[in-house]
């Protein structure tokens, strides 16, 4: 065989390699993630507007409440969650893991169809 068949198949080895192993990366990703959620299950939210949306034990404090920064048919916004941003880097990194899996799985392609176009060019020599 040829130092450049060699190349080919080395090469095509560590791309697929390395795109199984990002693939693997964004399932893993994803699974931690739900399985994050699953251990802490937050209440679902119902977005209410207005100030007879809110029950008495929910009215905000009346300094809150006169604030002409909120707006008279606007509810008091509860503080951010520090989980959510977690949340969404590890979403993210779970898609930079799939697309690098499917570049290296694109690349392998790539390879694979210049070494059909080689061994066809060299049947065509013939």
């Amino acid at each position: 065989m040829k130092a450049l068949d060699w190349l080919g198949r080395v090469m095509l080895l560590v791309l697929s390699g390395f795109a199984t192993l990002s693939l693997i990366g964004a399932i893993a990703q994803v699974a931690d993630t739900a399985a994050d959620r699953a251990l802490s299950p937050s209440p679902p939210t119902v977005e209410r507007t207005g100030r007879e949306a809110l029950s008495p034990l929910e009215m905000p404090p009346p300094e809150q409440a006169r604030d002409p920064a909120i707006g008279e048919n606007m509810a008091v916004a509860p503080g951010s969650q520090p989980h959510a941003d977690e949340a969404v880097a590890r979403w993210l990194q779970a898609l930079v893991y799939a697309v690098m899996a499917l570049a290296g799985f694109v690349a392998a392609g790539v390879i694979v169809l210049l070494r059909i176009t080689a061994t066809l060019s060299r049947i065509a020599e013939r």
